[in-house]
């Protein structure tokens, strides 16, 4: 009567039996399941202990029993490929889906999870491009969105045309290759980006009119001004990136923009917080973050230079500004510029475990 159920074939108890041993295991305690709903069940498989047509019976047996969500992991050497399991070809019932493959994962063009709102890919390599829209396709519900790493990547160019699709998130680690993203997701209202892989890749969005806050942590590549362009309709925002690495767009107007989060942390972030306050008429809430012990990647002392022109912002709509973690002796004029010239200012938080009281007293200072 179990809603929730979930089997490790790397548990220590498997790895002295016979392949198929797992398998059989887990096939029994299915047959033997009683509720009318298998709520989740989660399967982690090695190749090794159980081949893929024991794999797909195993699903079956959960398509059977009503299953909501199935998170299943697959690891194998790399280059082997794994058909997606026919049974889920149209299971009407699955609404969560996580992936976690090491294996090629081809995806036909026949697939209807219909039901299916949450899907979540780790590591999966997809066969080809056309493997991955297969997916997507056949997932007309789908509103939330998660891929987390392109190992070893076949696939050139993730294309995301999802007209249901309200949360996307997107993460590569560092040594991970980074490919084409094409973002195409009118319904779209949350958006995380956070690229710190290698190699050359792009990234277009367009058509998220509804987008209310975004999220940007990236490393080393350049960004082209086409993508801060298209979050103009953002009420939140937060941004981890160099100004250094990225066109920022001339005569681009951020005027849904209530809460700006800024981290500096990157080289020459200063100048980008001068852009975004002068794009930003409406801006209530400015958070600057730095949460690194050390900044090895730009010069410390350098020099800020203050804006000629006061922001609108500051003058007419910053209520709260907040910063968080370590800065350097010249950053302190940063905050006193802000500080100085928010007329309508209500609250002003700062911390940091290097700040001495007299630091404290200086900023406070107007």
């Amino acid at each position: 009567m179990l809603a929730n159920l979930k089997f490790n074939s790397y548990e220590a108890y498997y790895h002295s039996n016979e392949i198929g041993t797992f398998s059989k295991d887990v096939c029994r305690n299915l047959l033997s399941h009683k509720a009318p709903v298998l709520q989740s069940l989660h399967l982690t498989i090695c190749l090794d202990e159980c081949n893929a047509m024991d794999i797909g019976i195993l699903i079956g047996r959960a398509v059977s029993r009503n299953v909501r969500e199935l998170a299943l992991r697959v690891q194998y050497n790399y280059g082997e490929e794994f058909r997606f399991p026919r049974c889920l070809y149209n299971c009407e019932t699955l609404e969560t889906l996580k992936l976690e493959f090491d294996v090629h994962i081809n995806v036909p063009s026949t697939i209807c999870l219909k039901s299916l709102r949450t899907l979540q890919l780790v590591f999966v390599d997809f066969k080809d491009d056309e493997s991955f829209l297969n997916l997507l396709s056949g997932c007309p519900s789908l509103e939330n969105l998660e891929v987390h790493g392109i190992r070893y990547s076949s696939v050139k160019t993730f294309t995301i045309a999802v007209p249901s699709l309200q949360r996307l998130r997107i993460y590569t680690c560092s040594g991970d290759p980074f490919p084409g993203y094409v973002i195409n997701a009118p319904s779209l209202k949350y958006l995380e980006i956070d690229i710190c892989g290698l190699g050359v890749g792009f990234c277009l969005i367009e058509n998220v009119k509804k987008l209310v806050e975004a999220t940007f942590s990236v490393s080393s590549h350049e960004i082209n001004e086409n993508l801060l362009r298209s979050l103009t309709s953002v009420r939140r925002l937060s941004l981890e990136l160099s100004p250094l690495k990225i066109k920022f767009p001339t005569g681009s107007i951020f005027y849904q923009l209530v809460s700006l989060e800024l981290h500096t942390n990157k080289e020459a972030w200063y100048n980008l917080l001068s852009l975004m306050l002068h794009s930003s008429p409406n801006l209530q809430v400015l958070k600057l973050i730095d949460h690194m012990d050390c900044r090895n990647d730009f010069v410390a002392d350098m020099e800020w230079i203050q804006p000629n022109n006061v922001p609108e912002c500051l003058l007419f709509h910053l209520e709260t500004f907040m910063w968080e973690g370590n800065y350097y002796k010249w950053e302190k004029e940063v905050a006193k510029y802000i500080l100085r010239n928010s007329k309508h200012l209500k609250r002003a938080t700062f911390f940091s475990k290097d700040m001495s009281s007299e630091d404290r007293l200086e900023i406070g200072l107007r």
